[in-house]
């Protein structure tokens, strides 16, 4: 996965945790410092998991282009 992917995820995950601790200090749903607790949670497991899942090296533009082979048939 390339450098922009990466960032694009983090920022959902990032976006994620901000709506939840929104929600629980502009309604009665739950408590602000639940919400909290929860945007913490929400930025720690989601950014572990996008370093274990997308870890390692960086693709090059050559990796990450598709291939598209086209095949005569007579």
């Amino acid at each position: 996965m390339d450098k922009s992917r990466r960032k694009a995820l983090g920022g959902l995950i990032f976006a994620l945790g901000l709506i939840v601790m929104l929600i629980g200090a502009m309604t009665d749903l739950y408590e602000t410092k639940i919400g909290v607790i929860i945007m913490l949670a929400i930025w720690f497991v989601g950014g572990a998991l996008v370093a274990f899942i997308f870890g390692g090296k960086e693709e090059t533009p050559e990796q990450s282009k598709s291939q598209v082979i086209i095949v005569e048939t007579r």
